[in-house]
């Protein structure tokens, strides 16, 4: 390596963090897909699907297509952005035993607009423990379903990385949901820094869920031993929350879920350029769920943030201003037993500003029986 081309690589890994497109706090609400939207617990992927018995085999065909427009305005380094495309995560799924599944296929990703006719082909190799009842290690490929507030972790970095790859720890029962992850996201080299990040989101619920307690924890990492590379960086970003619930007093049949929320926000963000930055913001938030027919879910949100030098470099940028407010409704239906598509938009109101958000998804996903497959 030249020693020209060498300063040249260095000074270019040695920038600090760049304000990145924004998406909102317009997280998908499917619960039914192993890569898009947000879910507790192991899911399927399969809409309507029992699971297999012990010693079986299936193919599991699996579709999500996404489409996710931000119009943001006059944000200065803010940008809007487009995801539009699709995966397939296609695998065979081997139930090993009572407490053990292994699924091995790839995960496809396609952009749509791009020359390419393929953009993206990543393996997908997953082992799947239940120690105890609805609660999984998971080993290998992750869920990236995460269920982690947008100021800490944006929910589109499933579409800007097909998949995630460490350990991971998920709980799915009445009272406590769990999900708790290592993705270990550029391996150290001669010239790139190793980035990884560890992610937390666990949930309480008392009282007949009537009342939940959060704790989310999000921390990135850049750094090394071996590489050429000067970077060293830790941003860290808490939120503790609550919430009420008043759906089961009401007793109307209509509505799902009725609730009003707080939560406080810390960030630390420190890097070997730059001197270390505090932060701290609050949130209130109010969500009603919404059951007009069988099949079908609506959810109202309301929201209004406020933070001072709050930053996490995985979150969406919007969360990085001093005032935020938004006000959305999304929607889910069924497309018969094995598909759900899903319509949203968001208004934003930041900085005297107003922007806007849409999107729509369309998740599939059915399971073959693979009789052809029988293990010695």
């Amino acid at each position: 390596m030249s020693t020209i081309f060498r300063s040249a690589v260095l000074a270019a890994m040695s920038l600090g963090f760049a304000v990145a497109p924004a998406t909102a706090q317009e997280a998908s609400i499917l619960s039914e897909s192993t890569v898009i939207g947000q879910n507790f617990g192991y899911p399927t992927g399969t809409p309507g699907q029992d699971t297999g018995e012990t010693g079986t085999t299936d193919f599991v065909a699996e579709l999500a297509v996404f489409f996710k427009n931000h119009e943001l305005l006059n944000l200065g380094e803010i940008e809007g952005e487009t995801f539009f495309g699709v995966l397939a995560p296609v695998r065979f799924r081997h139930y090993a035993s009572e407490t053990v599944t292994v699924e091995l296929g790839a995960v496809l990703g396609q952009n749509f607009g791009d020359e390419d006719s393929l953009d993206e082909i990543n393996a997908l190799i997953r082992i799947a423990f239940e120690p105890a009842d609805n609660m999984h290690i998971i080993g290998g490929t992750l869920i990236p379903t995460h269920w982690t507030h947008d100021a800490l972790y944006d929910d589109v970095q499933k579409f800007r990385d097909l998949t995630e790859q460490g350990l991971q720890w998920r709980v799915d029962r009445e009272n406590w949901k769990q999900d708790t992850w290592i993705n270990w996201r550029i391996r150290e080299g001669e010239i790139d820094a190793e980035e990884f990040e560890v992610g937390n989101a666990t949930q309480l619920r008392f009282f007949e869920d009537r009342f939940r307690l959060d704790g989310q924890l999000h921390w990135a990492h850049a750094g090394g031993q071996i590489s050429l590379s000067p970077r060293v960086e830790n941003n860290l970003a808490v939120m503790a929350g609550m919430s009420w619930g008043f759906a089961q007093d009401l007793d109307i049949d209509l509505i799902d879920d009725l609730r009003i929320g707080a939560a406080a926000f810390y960030s630390s963000d420190d890097t070997k350029q730059t001197d270390q930055v505090n932060g701290d913001a609050w949130e209130v938030s109010a969500v009603m769920d919404l059951r007009p027919s069988e099949g079908t879910l609506v959810r109202i949100d309301a929201s209004y943030f406020n933070g001072s030098d709050y930053l996490a470099r995985r979150g969406d940028p919007l969360y990085t201003l001093e005032d935020y407010a938004q006000l959305g409704a999304t929607g889910i239906w069924s497309l018969g037993e094995n598909g759900r598509i899903e319509a949203g938009a968001v208004w934003q109101g930041t900085e005297d500003h107003s922007n806007y958000t849409a999107q729509v998804n369309l998740i599939w996903g059915t399971a073959f029986i693979a009789d052809a497959i029988v293990r010695r």
